[in-house]
């Protein structure tokens, strides 16, 4: 009997231990948050293998504060990681379509519906739209990249990415067609991020949707 409550204290104590050093020492060791979580479970574990005594319930506690404490900030880091773009239309969406902003609103895109068309203007509408904003910036707005394909019952796709002077500065547009019946002209424009040779990119001038 005497041996299995000294047991028991010992197993309580040592992963009371584990925990604490871990605590204390936790911002001076750099190590990885799954490195420090093994540890916290492999105390735990010891803390609580032979039941819960007043010492594992100071050693749970401690453990819980610096789990929730790893996984904000794991959580912070994501967040700050996060793109952080915030869209400014350098133009008014182009007028005799009826563009009405979808009611889901990003800070970095915007989508637009315009009212129904015969499906055989769509190909027409979707051209005439990207080609609004190629003409219709200002001279700093440069072309970075377009695109045109054919997608869903041969209508078109535009796509198109500009850069504003040397800045790190973009937007980047997408038009196509929904077709059910009629002819719907989506119109998606995003704010970009843009650069010269940046790494992970092809040589050359960029934008893409994402942090600098």
């Amino acid at each position: 009997m005497a041996s299995a409550v000294r047991s028991d204290v010992g197993g309580s104590v040592i992963g009371f231990a584990i925990v604490f050093v871990s605590l204390v020492f936790r911002s001076f060791i750099p190590a990885p948050t799954w490195v420090w979580l093994v540890v916290l479970g492999v105390g735990v574990l010891l803390a609580v293998k032979d039941g819960i005594s007043g010492v594992d319930v100071v050693t749970l506690g401690l453990a819980g504060f610096m789990i929730v404490g790893s996984l904000m900030s794991v959580a912070s880091t994501a967040t700050s990681d996060a793109p952080d773009l915030k869209l400014n239309e350098p133009i008014p969406v182009p007028e005799g379509y009826g563009f009405r902003q979808d009611d889901s609103y990003q800070g970095s895109t915007r989508t637009y519906r315009s009212k129904p068309i015969p499906v055989k203007t769509a190909n027409a509408a979707v051209a005439e739209v990207a080609d609004y904003y190629i003409t219709g910036l200002a001279p700093e707005w440069t072309v970075v990249d377009r695109k045109e394909d054919l997608g869903y019952a041969d209508t078109l796709v535009a796509q198109a990415k500009f850069r504003q002077g040397d800045t790190s500065n973009g937007i980047g547009i997408q038009v196509y067609a929904d077709v059910w019946g009629t002819a719907t002209v989506i119109l998606i424009i995003q704010a970009l991020n843009c650069g010269d040779d940046v790494p992970g990119y092809p040589a050359g001038e960029v934008c893409w949707q994402g942090p600098v």
